[in-house]
């Protein structure tokens, strides 16, 4: 294991080290984990080396407000999303995908509230693929930090985050001028493409990321669900759709829950 004093004393860029990145390591080395679980510290520092520290406590600063069980829930998620997002395990968001992303999350951001509506839409990411002829969707990230529950389901089946993705694919097509709602990426992305080409298309093998904690056993289904929330029916309906690999693939995140939750503490009592 390594041990905070090493990390700190390992010659770093001063942009790199941070007392905020240094709290959070140490917290870390010194949580007691899940029975069974082994930390991948490699894995972590590598998460470490790509978290944006100048900006952290902006980005995580809504996440911070509140008390209560609600607020540290929302702390927690949003610390997870966070740390998924800087994992090189699961690519690098290109500045198109966090436009869609963006937009998606809030439309009246972009004057297209009426136009887009208000769908499920995946927290981690967009997983597109640009090509000459126009952009390709291949599939949505989610993250989950806490047991799968009903709303997981309603999210992960077609109603959810697919039916998001293909409204979405349909304003933006439609937008006559991207640029004047701030869309700055599309514009750049539109304009490359011939004037009879649409610019976003969805792939025929669409499918969904669901990334869980590093504690989950994501080989047994049914250790993903909060059984109390769903009838004996309820449940093999959702087992069914975890275990379908064509249109979901579930991955494991490089912290456990307690690991998160020891993080997401250092940063709410500082």
């Amino acid at each position: 294991m390594v041990t905070i004093e090493r990390e700190i004393n390992l010659p770093q860029k001063e942009s790199i080290i941070t007392p905020v990145r240094e709290k959070l390591w140490e917290a870390l080395n010194t949580s007691t984990v899940e029975k069974g679980y082994v930390p991948n510290r490699e894995r972590q520092r590598l998460v470490f080396d790509r978290i944006d520290w100048a900006n952290f406590r902006s980005e995580i600063a809504e996440a911070s407000k509140g008390s209560g069980t609600g607020a540290g829930k929302q702390l927690r998620g949003k610390l997870f999303e966070m740390l998924i997002q800087a994992d090189p395990e699961f690519g690098e968001r290109t500045p198109l995908e966090k436009e869609l992303l963006a937009l998606a999350h809030n439309p009246d951001a972009f004057n297209l509230g009426k136009e887009l509506g208000y769908h499920r839409n995946p927290d981690m990411a967009f997983l597109i693929v640009e090509k000459e002829d126009g952009v390709v969707i291949e599939g949505v990230g989610e993250s989950k930090l806490g047991l799968l529950n009903e709303r997981s389901f309603q999210q992960l089946s077609e109603t959810g985050f697919a039916r998001g993705v293909k409204a979405l694919a349909e304003v933006v097509n439609t937008l006559p001028d991207p640029a004047s709602h701030g869309l700055v990426e599309v514009a750049r992305a539109r304009a490359t493409l011939a004037p009879d080409k649409q610019l976003l298309t969805i792939s025929p093998n669409f499918t969904q990321l669901l990334v869980v904690p590093a504690n989950r056993n994501i080989e047994w289904s049914s250790t993903l669900i909060n059984r109390r929330e769903f009838s004996a029916e309820g449940r093999q309906e959702f087992y069914e759709l975890l275990n379908d690999t064509r249109h979901l693939r579930t991955a494991k995140a490089a912290f456990s829950t307690v690991e998160v939750g020891a993080m997401a503490n250092v940063v709410a009592h500082n």
